[in-house]
């Protein structure tokens, strides 16, 4: 389990391109093009290295008017799809305080 104040950032190593609003992405070490649906797209274009976990789902609510537990367990499942392939890399949360 990830904590919820994580920021994300892409992986540097991974080419990819929005076409018609879908993100696909090349994964060169597996050999695969992973083509994201619509949602799956707006969190990756989200991931910024600057929003948290939080944030993230906060914008998808917003983006898609859905439910926050609803968006919440789809970016959770999303987020551990991503991070188990190396897509993109946690970065902890500097306190600014």
């Amino acid at each position: 389990m990830f904590s919820l104040d994580i920021r994300l950032s892409k992986n540097s190593k991974i080419p990819w391109r929005l076409i018609e609003g879908e993100a696909l992405l090349i994964d060169g070490e597996e050999g695969e093009l992973i083509r994201l649906n619509q949602v799956g797209s707006e969190i990756w274009e989200a991931i910024d290295g600057r929003r948290t976990i939080v944030e993230l789902t906060t914008h998808i609510v917003e983006r898609f008017d859905v439910s926050e537990r609803r968006a919440s367990k789809d970016v959770h499942r999303f987020i551990k799809l991503l991070l188990r392939h190396e897509l993109v890399e946690p970065n902890e949360v500097m306190n600014t305080r």
